[in-house]
């Protein structure tokens, strides 16, 4: 952003707007009498804009714009598919399509303008700016039929009756150019506008409706609406609004330009109304004779290229309602579009089930959780817990901000979560928010947007329409939770047993599972304690089994109208369905979402739910694991690797990886042991990397990759001691100086140096969970966990001291062999180490069912504990 060296004080702003920029107009609608009343216009959306002659224009959901009949009070459709646009001179608006091309309808068809574009914005004037990609800004020279760079950067932009930008940058931040420099307004914002009268609106942080007030220096709140996404004005100053679900609200009605101009002047704002309220029906799939040049839209990748078909067994869903037969749209095979159907209508379209037979297909992409929203939003944790979105038109999960190990998607198609620490989070499309004060273990969204919470302890709770807090509500003994589309809760007891709560006390089914999902349309899938995908049949009131060939189902999550994906043992997500939705914002969401997964406050366990033939007991048994390297009697340093898999290493011995084929563990050819490196510690990193604290023939940190060694070094002052990977890549390395303290340092998977992550000096050992869980024991042999802003005692009397620690990279899990070489697993419950009785254990490790791994603190044998 270009700006002037001298910031306006916001009293000046005030003045220099009323006297520069807004006509005598604006003075008379700083005062309105009462707030307004917002009324639902017909159609859905996902852009719209208005001219000060009252030309509107939407883009329907995917993406078809529709143009604004105001003689006749209805929406008429136009060619192309965007997923920006704006009104402009006369009929002749611009748009963008989901590749950042800007086109210009010139009456008969639309013009291609320039590439890498975010946004655009004309007036009736026939100015017109665009927001590039990279956040440049340029003017458009219809003279020479060329853009002319412009100062500043945003990423959206709109213009006033004087032409000049009002624009919002990459930190959501507010600017207006006054004709010489940029100025700063207060606030943030997610969409501006200016209308004919220059009345600047804006969609702010939080999604509510606010007016610039020049005089007051501020953003003035327009009660009646919230979670808009989108704005626009009409030509009399009243508000516009797009919201999350597609929806329109207006203040203000609409009218033929010519009654624009007759009434001109007029003291009374016509209120909005809804006149021949049947046009509010589904956007049709007419093609229009105005035809547009080739403006491809997004058609899931339904059968990927490296993906299969897996045949499911013969199995016929029965159908709630007759799947919706209006505006067909194009479709790969094996894709279904959750938005076909009488939208406006009132028919949810993803609430109907789908009939006929369930054929999954192999995405063969790796994941541990799913989960999918009403709109046919498909995320997933990857490993380490990192979030991902599944996009139809790359087939493949793609990158998106956040780290959890609990995660649900609400009917706009956001993310929620519970993180390593219990804290819970959700994605308000812009933004990661934290519910601030609640934990949780497990979380549920119904299709409706009902939140509902089961803690540690099997308690249920619902969150409130503010946000603010969780309430309790009844079930109890709750593992699991899934919401019906009523809002009812649907649960997996702490016994495994299902149970509906849609009255006191739950109905029981004498079926036990370890996953379960309800559908938009009602369905209730599960994954068995027997590993069989199960789906509830109502009228039988018993589950049935689906049979999936070649695979072991272990979690399920089902999407519109009834189409299930799993999880299989194997961590490949399989899918039923490819929902057709329009993916245009998805990467720009990602890259522009701000905030995080951190949190701060309370913490607490999360339990875990993944599919394990392992149980917890203070009275375990174990069994001898066979372990070729140990050498003069030596402990074998155990670690567990991104996909829970047991390591093992002794000093002038070897490197071994457990085989759970051969049931023992297996030496691992590489590049350290034939050049003769001793580890002080180590630990296995994604792809197989293994990095390591060497101490001979050199002190220093090591990657081996690919058979490959590379040195990393922090400071010559700073000697390593202790290493841990995290699932997602980010290395921890505690170094000490001269004086003996000790400090955290880390590197992000993508990145090549070093920095200090804490202020503590007092760290030894460190080791760190799924999501970023990151615990260490002191020098004082304190148990610490990090809580997203300091370290924390654990527990927090420290009644424990440990030698070593270990936790798995997929569930979670921590023990500890205390000082006394007992062996101890960590109760976030209850806050304390719960002691296994009859072990003397060293080193441990935690592989990926939560089931421990350790050395026998006596005679150097490794062990594990039994099924």
């Amino acid at each position: 952003m270009s700006r002037s060296p001298t910031r306006f004080p916001w009293r000046m702003i005030g003045l220099a707007l009323l006297v520069g920029l807004l006509s005598s107009s604006i003075r008379a609608q700083e005062n309105p009498p009462s707030g307004p009343l917002w009324t639902e216009v017909p159609g859905k959306t996902i852009d719209l804009s208005i001219n000060t002659e009252g030309q509107a224009y939407r883009l329907a959901p995917d993406g078809r714009p529709w143009r604004w009949d105001a003689e006749q009070q209805r929406w008429r459709p136009m060619s192309g598919r965007f997923v920006r646009i704006s009104a402009a001179t006369g009929n002749r608006p611009w748009a963008i399509d989901r590749e950042g091309v800007v086109f210009r309808y010139n009456g008969l068809w639309w013009e291609n303008k320039a590439t890498e574009v975010a946004d655009v914005g004309a007036d009736a004037l026939g100015n017109v700016y665009i927001a590039r990609q990279d956040g440049r800004i340029q003017k458009w020279n219809p003279l020479r039929s060329e853009w002319r760079d412009q100062p500043g950067s945003a990423v959206r932009i709109a213009l006033d009756t004087a032409g000049h930008p009002w624009i919002i940058d990459k930190d959501r931040a507010i600017h207006f150019h006054d004709g010489t420099q940029w100025v700063d307004l207060p606030g943030r914002a997610r969409d501006i506008e200016v209308n004919g009268k220059d009345v600047a609106v804006i969609a702010d942080g939080e999604g509510r409706v606010r007016t610039w007030k020049p005089t007051q220096g501020r953003w003035v709140l327009v009660e009646g609406v919230n979670n808009a996404i989108g704005i626009a004005a009409a030509p009399d100053g009243g508000p516009w609004a797009v919201l999350a679900n597609g929806t329109i609200m207006a203040t203000t009605l609409l009218v033929a330009p010519e009654k624009i101009r007759k009434e001109e002047g007029e003291a009374e704002t016509p209120k909005a109304s809804v006149p021949r309220a049947r046009e509010a029906r589904a956007d049709p799939a007419i093609a229009s004779d105005l035809q547009a040049p080739p403006v491809v839209a997004p058609v899931p990748a339904a059968l990927p290229a490296d993906a299969a078909p897996v045949q499911a067994s013969k199995i016929v869903a029965k159908p709630v309602q007759a799947e919706a037969a209006t505006a067909q749209t194009a479709q790969a095979p094996g894709s279904v579009n959750p938005t076909i159907g009488d939208i406006d209508g009132g028919v949810d379209p993803a609430a109907t089930s789908a009939s006929g037979d369930l054929t999954f297909t192999n995405t063969r992409k790796s994941v541990t959780q799913l989960a999918i929203g009403k709109d046919g939003s498909v995320f997933s944790l990857v490993s380490g817990g990192n979030l991902a979105k599944w996009s139809n038109s790359r087939s493949r999960f793609e990158s998106f901000p956040g780290s959890l190990v609990r995660l649900a998607v609400d009917p706009d198609g956001n993310p929620w979560g519970i993180s390593a620490l219990g804290r819970v989070f959700r994605h308000t499309g812009l933004a990661w928010k934290q519910i601030v004060n609640a934990t949780a273990s497990d979380l549920s969204i119904s299709s409706k947007g009902d939140v509902v919470a089961a803690d540690a302890l099997g308690r249920l709770y619902k969150l409130n329409a503010a946000m603010t807090r969780f309430d309790l509500i009844s079930g109890t003994n709750v593992a699991v939770v899934a919401l019906a589309p009523d809002g009812t809760p649907w649960t997996i007891r702490t016994d495994k047993l299902v149970q509906r709560c849609d009255s006191t006390p739950c109905k029981v089914y004498s079926q036990k599972a370890i996953s379960l999902s309800v559908g938009p349309d009602g369905s209730v899938f599960i994954v068995s304690d027997i590993n069989q995908l199960m789906r509830f049949d109502a009228q039988k009131q018993r589950f049935e089994k689906i049979n999936i060939t070649g695979h072991t189902p272990l979690s399920v999550a089902v999407g519109p109208k009834g189409y299930p994906w799993v999880v299989t043992s194997a961590n490949l997500a399989l899918a039923s369905k490819f929902f057709d939705r329009d993916e245009a914002g998805d990467r720009v969401a990602s890259i522009r979402s701000t905030g995080d997964t951190t949190g701060s406050g309370d913490t607490a366990a999360v339990v875990s739910t993944q599919a394990s033939g392992f149980t917890f007991s203070k009275n375990m048994k174990f069994e001898t694991v066979s372990f070729t390297a140990l050498v003069g009697g030596q402990y074998a340093l155990l670690q567990s690797d991104p996909d829970g898999v047991i390591w093992a290493y002794t000093v002038g011995g070897d490197l071994e990886k457990y085989n759970s084929g051969k049931r023992k563990f297996v030496d691992e050819e590489t590049t350290f042991f034939s050049n003769s490196y001793d580890f002080t510690d180590y630990d296995i990193g994604l792809n197989g990397d293994i990095w390591a604290v060497t101490s001979n023939p050199t002190t220093g940190i090591f990657r081996e990759r690919n058979n490959a060694l590379k040195e990393y070094t922090i400071s010559s002052s700073l000697t390593p001691s202790d290493i841990a990977v995290g699932a997602d890549g980010t290395v921890y390395v505690v170094v000490f100086d001269a004086l003996s303290n000790y400090y955290l340092y880390t590197k992000g998977p993508d990145e090549e140096t070093f920095t200090k992550w804490s202020t503590d000096t007092d760290l030894n050992y460190i080791a760190v969970g799924p999501g970023g869980d990151v615990w260490m024991i002191d020098q004082q042999s304190y148990v610490n966990q990090w809580t997203g802003s300091k370290f924390e005692f654990r527990p927090t009397n420290k009644i424990n001291k440990a030698l070593t620690i270990g936790i798995s990279d997929v569930t979670g899990t921590v023990y500890i062999s205390d000082d006394s070489n007992v062996l101890r697993k960590w109760n976030g419950t209850n806050g304390t180490f719960d002691k296994v009785n009859n072990t003397t254990s060293h080193w441990v490790a935690v592989d990926a069912e939560g089931r421990p791994w350790f050395n026998e603190s006596n005679t150097p044998v490794i062990k594990k504990a039994r099924d």
